[in-house]
């Protein structure tokens, strides 16, 4: 199994920030809702490199992105 991009909405609107969204290097992929103040991923797109992940938690102590499984109980 693999592992994707998951966004705390909640913790990430605080922050206004989408600086995740300016590494992520797959396009269209982490993207930022300005309505709701907050970065959201595309999980059909997400490749689970965890860029935005260091950006957010390492470069700037949010913590609000976290590598997890998918979903795929909706899977048909």
């Amino acid at each position: 199994m693999y592992y994707i991009a998951k966004v705390d909405a909640d913790m990430c609107s605080e922050y206004k920030c989408n600086a995740c969204t300016l590494y992520c290097p797959e396009a269209n992929t982490l993207m930022f809702n300005e309505d709701k103040n907050t970065s959201w991923v595309d999980e059909d797109r997400c490749k689970g490199c965890a860029l935005c992940v260091y950006v957010c938690t390492d470069m700037l102590d949010r913590n609000c992105i976290t590598m997890e499984m998918p979903d795929t109980s909706a899977a048909v």
